[in-house]
């Protein structure tokens, strides 16, 4: 190996994938360049790329022991690098947070992992044996031969926070669709309430959500979910003004309630969020609230919000605002709304409750980069390589993590982002799962866009999951649709993260939906999410006709997905068929078809399976289109119907969807 390709090996740069067709691709060595230099790695010059070469593999055999050393829970072990010369010294190891001192009169016999020559000494890799540890991080000292080397020890279980191995069943929806009770044309945390108490009803364990990240209040027609502010933070709309103590006996919130603009808006209904009117009166009323807090609280109040804002000061100093104090009020009201959620789930003892979604990225006009910019890569944006969907790759937008600088402060940012998204949960979907392992990296060149894929720290990665998921106890999803690396599969599989599977995807090398049987038991099992139709729009071809009426198709386009449609709805049939023995056609009404399906799939071996609200409401419109972001209204699609319209009419349906869910 040159120096060179050591380097882009040891930086993360990716060398090859293979292509949604099977046709093996290798990244060109310009494109691997620009990857690094994305990453202030400079690899034009021969004595800077040595100089780089050593810091990053050399260099690492000088010190006893790492940053971050990851030490497995059952069996801890710490790994040391010394001077072999140095194997009959004594060693001393003080583990700070927990006040425990090993020691050890000599290294002899302890098992050696690994081994290095450096300017002709040879150093060894050691095994050392630790008593048991808790599960989390851990400040170390090791002290050998009169030096001494400093180290975070992670306590890492085998796996993430497992639920009891029992068969769940759920429903997903995006929160903001909701019809509000309210009358604020937005959903929000007591129509979740509502829903809550409706789905327990049904004997539902858990409510998937859409991302309920922080988005912009200065420009709230930013709307994805998936593109956000920061993620570490919670979106102040989905507040219910009501259930705020600060509502009471509070003449400057009534009076706002009663003018013309809050009724008008509580008088109309419409098919899509105007998040423009709806940001605007929420944050008058916000106003109104924030201001009897800050003339009327009493010390107790005033103390659990003081409270709050310690514990959480890491991310709520990273909002831009002209009043923080105002901002970090609403985040408090958010968080506790979210958490009285999750209390009602428990009441209700659904085994799960509520699970949260984690976006891949934040919007590069977020606070999130811009408080965390030194993080990020230069000029590089997330996106994906070439698909049937997308020839020419997609370019997402959002800005990549720098793999280097991920580790800064023994991944600071990393832990506290899964921490914050655990908080009043009982479950953590990430969206986009591959990303722990790997991301496809898109960069401006002198020949227009190119792109690689970039590795990420993995196993550290992997390592915080499992100990914040354990710390949390909270169940971790990971999104894993499309091409997923095998060792990420395999390490997903072994950490029991729950893999994602949708149906409409789920086939085998003839293109026909797999056998019952072969559904993966580890999974969330679900029929469609936000990026593909609702059922009903699916069976009746609304969503093709949808892009053909926002010109995102032409005539020839859609008469070719018409024909593959119809192709697919036959292969749904036959699946339906094979399954049940039922005999339906393609004049079968769509609740119908959408019925029987959801009976089969319920009886699959899946874990996890999930309804989707949007599909009981018959919807028609998609939640989102992928690949546009101007040319349909995306994220602002609500329900058509209450959830008291439709839990009533679907009463029968979701008793027999329970009944086969707990067939033995």
């Amino acid at each position: 190996m040159n120096a060179l390709s050591q380097l882009f090996y040891l930086s993360g740069v990716g060398y090859e994938y293979t292509k949604y067709t099977g046709e093996h691709v290798y990244f060109s060595e310009q494109t691997r360049k620009h990857a690094l230099s994305c990453c202030e790695i400079n690899a034009e010059d021969d004595e800077s790329i040595a100089r780089q070469n050593y810091e990053l593999d050399a260099a690492t055999w000088l010190k006893f022991v790492p940053d971050v050393s990851l030490v497995d829970e059952a069996q801890p072990k710490l790994k040391i690098r010394i001077d072999e010369r140095q194997i009959t010294c004594p060693c001393k190891i003080y583990i700070k947070s927990v006040n425990v001192e090993h020691n050890l009169a000599s290294l002899i016999g302890l098992y050696q992992s690994g081994e290095y020559i450096l300017d002709g000494i040879k150093y060894i890799e050691l095994l050392i044996p630790l008593p048991h540890l808790p599960v989390g991080y851990h400040a170390a000292e090791v002290l050998i031969d009169g030096g001494h080397s400093n180290t975070q020890i992670w306590v890492v279980p085998e796996q993430v926070f497992q639920d009891a191995e029992e068969k769940r069943l759920g429903l997903s929806l995006q929160l903001y669709t909701l019809k509000n009770k309210a009358g604020l044309g937005i959903g929000d945390f007591s129509d979740l309430l509502d829903l809550i108490d409706h789905c327990a009803k049904h004997n539902m364990d858990y409510i998937l959500l859409n991302p309920l990240h922080l988005l912009f209040a200065d420009n709230p027609d930013n709307a994805s979910p998936y593109s956000p502010n920061s993620r570490a933070l919670l979106n102040p709309l989905y507040i219910n003004i009501a259930a705020c103590v600060e509502s009471e006996n509070n003449p400057e919130l009534n009076q706002l309630l009663q003018s013309s603009d809050i009724t008008s808006l509580t008088q109309t209904s419409s098919q899509f969020i105007d998040y423009k009117k709806v940001s605007d009166i929420k944050y008058r009323l916000f106003s109104a609230l924030y201001n009897q807090f800050s003339c009327c609280a009493t010390n107790q109040r005033r103390a659990q919000f003081n409270l709050y804002c310690e514990e959480n000061k890491m991310a709520l100093a990273t909002i831009k605002s002209q009043n923080r104090e105002f901002d970090y009020y609403l985040q408090w009201q958010a968080h506790c709304q979210l958490v009285a959620c999750q209390a009602r789930c428990k009441e209700h003892a659904m085994a799960i409750g509520l699970i949260n979604d984690l976006a891949v990225g934040c919007s590069p006009d977020g606070c999130e980069y811009s408080n965390q910019q030194p993080l990020f890569a230069i000029n590089a944006s997330v996106g994906a390589p070439p698909d049937p969907w997308a020839e020419g790759g997609q370019n997402w937008g959002l800005p990549a993590l720098n793999p280097h600088k991920l580790k800064h402060d023994n991944y600071a940012f990393f832990k506290s982002l899964i921490r914050a998204n655990m908080q009043g949960v009982g479950g953590l979907r990430i969206d986009h799962v591959m990303a722990l392992r790997r991301l496809w990296w898109c960069f401006d060149t002198l020949n227009g866009q190119d792109g690689c894929y970039m590795y990420y720290p993995f196993e550290h990665l992997l390592a915080i999951l499992k100990i914040e998921s354990n710390l949390n106890k909270c169940i971790v999803i990971g999104e894993d649709l499309g091409v997923v690396p095998p060792e990420v599969k395999n390490a997903l599989k072994h950490g029991g993260i729950f893999s994602n599977s949708l149906f409409y995807f789920e086939k085998d090398e003839y293109g026909e939906f797999l056998n019952l049987n072969d559904f993966d038991s580890h999974s969330l099992l679900m029929i469609a999410n936000h990026d593909v139709p609702p059922f009903a729009g699916w069976w009746h071809d609304h969503d093709i006709n949808i892009k053909c009426d926002y010109a995102l198709l032409n005539e020839i386009e859609k008469q070719q997905q018409v024909e593959n449609r119809l192709f697919e709805k036959e292969r749904l049939l036959r699946f339906i068929k094979n399954h049940t023995n039922c005999e339906l056609s393609l004049h079968s009404n769509a609740m119908t078809v959408y019925e029987e399906l959801a009976k089969c799939l319920a009886k699959s071996k899946s874990r996890l399976f999930a309804l989707q609200l949007d599909d009981l409401d018959e919807q028609h419109y998609p939640v989102n289109i992928p690949g546009t972001h101007t040319e349909y209204p995306n994220w602002r699609r609500v329900l058509n119907h209450s959830c008291d319209t439709i839990f009533s009419k679907h009463a029968s349906f979701l008793a027999q969807i329970d009944s086969l869910r707990n067939m033995k």
